[in-house]
């Protein structure tokens, strides 16, 4: 999304940027800049590479996941789950981001829900809550994946 606006303030438009927004144009703006931004835009959302941390392999592309080669069935729930949390790979996702970004097209989700996926994902993944290697905890605030290298 990327929002238009004659409203300029440093506030608002970190605000918006924050809440998920690709950009923030406010007038006035030219044709060409506009064409500019949203190819740019398109660019940033274009599925990344494949992503490998240990044993585990998230190919977007495809909208494979796999553990020391054996293909992980996923649903689409849990794959969008994973996805989030692998694109932020070594930044922590809040409770509320994954709610907003994975549970968005359905009707207030109970924050509980968060919890049941990830420890579904978890035993699919054949990771522990106790001493995790995809999926880590950081109590009270989310959940975090380790960076490619940290393994």
């Amino acid at each position: 999304m990327i929002f238009i606006s004659a409203y300029g303030r440093d506030e608002t438009v970190a605000r918006v940027l924050e809440s998920g927004a690709a950009d923030y144009i406010f007038k006035p703006f030219s044709p060409s800049e506009l064409i500019a931004r949203i190819r740019a835009a398109l660019r940033r959302h274009a599925e990344p590479a494949p992503l490998m941390i240990g044993e585990l392999a998230i190919d977007y592309e495809r909208r494979r996941v796999t553990v020391a080669g054996n293909v992980v069935d996923l649903t689409a729930t849990e794959y969008e789950l994973l996805r989030v949390l692998a694109l932020h790979a070594g930044r922590v996702v809040t409770h509320e981001t994954l709610l907003r970004r994975v549970w968005a097209k359905r009707d207030d989700p109970h924050p509980s829900v968060v919890r049941v996926f990830v420890r579904n994902l978890r035993r699919k993944l054949g990771d522990s809550a106790s001493r995790p290697t995809y999926i880590v905890n950081e109590r009270g605030v989310g959940y975090r994946m380790p960076e490619a290298g940290d393994l």
